[in-house]
């Protein structure tokens, strides 16, 4: 047993590393020089391993980012909880539609805080397609 007090854990959850990397590096930096461990959970791509360079932990997740397959979105939010309930982060930053959406109902199920982040305007939020009714209606009980 340590007298040490654990580190805490923030996961950033998108839905690619290259995301990750390009427009949330600074942040995840600016975290660990608080003393924060970062993970970050995202499909693997060229940037994943790039991360490594910064001491940011990268867990895969199998996602399709444009399916709109429900099975295949059942499939990834078990993947955020198993993936979750392993990691145990103290709070999550998510980041994108099915990330906010699937990881945040995840997070719920293992009572770990969410701070979900809507990028730009939205795109799901200025057309009235069905699909982007469905995309509001799953943010509405997720968030």
């Amino acid at each position: 047993m340590s007298c040490l007090e654990k580190q805490k854990t923030v996961a950033i959850i998108i839905n690619t590393s290259w995301n990750i990397y390009n427009f949330r590096l600074g942040l995840l930096c600016a975290l660990q020089r608080k003393g924060y461990r970062v993970v970050a959970i995202a499909p693997v791509d060229r940037y994943s391993a790039k991360l490594s360079a910064y001491d940011i932990e990268h867990h895969a997740i199998t996602m399709n980012n444009k399916g709109t397959n429900p099975f295949e979105d059942i499939k990834l939010f078990f993947s955020y909880v198993k993936i979750l309930r392993h990691l145990s982060p103290d709070v999550i930053l998510s980041y994108t539609i099915k990330p906010n959406i699937y990881a945040t109902w995840a997070a719920g199920v293992l009572k770990i805080p969410v701070i979900a982040n809507i990028s730009g305007l939205g795109t799901v939020f200025l057309n009235d397609s069905f699909s982007s009714k469905v995309a509001r209606f799953l943010y509405r009980v997720a968030l």
